[in-house]
């Protein structure tokens, strides 16, 4: 029985759509490799209380590098910086609220725009070259900032909050169970994958409603 709860994670700018913070600091301890990982944080989100919740292990946390943006041109230098910073050991980079420096910043619109278009571009330009996954969010952004990284998007993961946990979501994948220390809960569609098809039709468009069920696990 599969524990994953997180999307594996394919190389290339990945646009996250998140409702709080926690959602990415759960994606990214989720994340299977092995490596460090580069994080250029805006509005405090790689925050240790987050990172360490839900029984963190040393290997989740292992190699998470994280330089702290305030300003615009801080960012969009750090953003820069990556290029220098990145090797071979680089598995993950992840920069969450792209925009909201830049739409905060004082200055010509002309200008800022100019520096996260800049930022947005390095960040999908290193994605390719190093072959990584790039996280990107932009919770607070504008429209116009979130279509723009919508559109270099070469992936979109969506994520949403439930009773049990976040649940995540991109083309390839969805979140059908919720593991909790000494049990676990299921979906519908957890059982339609486990099982199969109920003559002939999915199961989950025969039973209604999709809840979810508990079951003990010793």
């Amino acid at each position: 029985m599969s524990r994953l709860t997180t999307p594996p994670l394919e190389a290339g700018l990945v646009f996250v759509e998140q409702p709080d913070r926690a959602a990415l600091q759960r994606l990214v301890r989720g994340a299977d490799h092995e490596g460090e990982t580069l994080w250029v944080d805006a509005g405090g989100v790689a925050e240790t209380y987050g990172l360490l919740d839900e029984g963190a292990t040393r290997r989740e946390l292992r190699g998470i590098r994280v330089a702290r943006a305030f300003q615009a041109h801080q960012h969009h230098q750090l953003v820069r910086d990556l290029v220098g910073e990145a090797s071979e050991r680089t598995a993950l980079v992840v920069a969450p609220n792209l925009a909201v420096l830049y739409e905060a910043a004082d200055g010509s619109a002309a200008e800022t725009e100019r520096l996260f278009e800049g930022a947005l571009a390095l960040l999908a330009d290193l994605a390719d070259a190093l072959c990584v996954p790039v996280l990107v969010s932009a919770p607070h952004g504008s429209d116009e900032h979130r279509a723009a990284i919508r559109d270099r998007a070469a992936d979109v993961v969506e994520c949403r909050r439930t009773s049990q946990g976040y649940a995540f979501e991109t083309e390839e994948f969805e979140t059908t169970a919720y593991w909790h220390r000494g049990w676990w809960q299921t979906t519908i569609p957890y059982w339609v994958d486990l099982c199969g098809a109920v003559d002939g039709e999915p199961a989950a468009t025969e039973t209604a409603p999709a809840t979810l069920r508990e079951v003990a696990v010793e």
